[in-house]
């Protein structure tokens, strides 16, 4: 079934419930949430990024979701997400209706990302921080459930875990934003889980 309406994607996102967290966690992890914001188009639905602005220290240009490490005013990770949401794209957090969450995801840098899931009632004006965010766009998650397009470089140093790569256009979404667009597509799609083109 073909995933082109809210209505489809809560029909697939809810047919199970998401995996669970598939690394062991450390209490030493920084906790850590992001938004993955989705709105309905002409060409289905989008789900939006950002780019990390080029003068920030860490990880200066690359792709992301709205997100950041858990305050301790926030009330929970769900808010942690809306208050990054925001905080960078400049849209009150009150036009986005959150359906559910992935698996936590611990990277490299210490954190454990929570993905919550939200959508938009339509898209929005955004208005982005300049001092976080480079740019805002959107991909069809149509053609980021193309499994057969997500590349894996198994990593021996990381307990061979699984690094993601994911072109789209002239951009490439890799890392922990990969592994996450990873997570949703296997959620939706579960009968692809295998499907992957191995980079070693």
């Amino acid at each position: 079934m073909p995933i082109k309406t809210r209505t489809d994607f809560l029909t697939r996102f809810m047919l199970a419930p998401p995996s669970p967290t598939r690394f062991s966690t450390q209490q030493s992890l920084a906790a850590s949430a992001v938004l993955i914001p989705m709105y309905e188009s002409e060409r289905g639905l989008e789900v939006v990024f950002t780019t990390r602005s080029q003068h920030l220290r860490h990880h200066a240009g690359q792709i992301c979701f709205p997100g950041g490490r858990s305050e301790h005013h926030d009330n929970s990770l769900a808010d942690t997400a809306l208050r990054e949401f925001e905080e960078e794209l400049g849209v009150d957090r009150a036009q986005v209706e959150l359906l559910g969450q992935l698996p936590d995801m611990p990277v490299v840098s210490r954190f454990l990302i929570r993905p919550y899931v939200g959508f938009l009632a339509a898209q929005p004006q955004w208005q982005p921080d300049a001092n976080e965010v480079g740019d805002v766009f959107s991909v069809p998650l149509h053609e980021l459930l193309q499994h057969q397009q997500h590349f894996a470089f198994t990593a021996e140093r990381l307990d061979m875990q699984r690094i993601w790569f994911i072109p789209w256009q002239q951009r490439i979404i890799w890392g922990a934003t990969a592994g996450i667009v990873r997570s949703l597509s296997e959620q939706l799609r579960p009968e692809y889980k295998a499907l992957y083109r191995p980079l070693n």
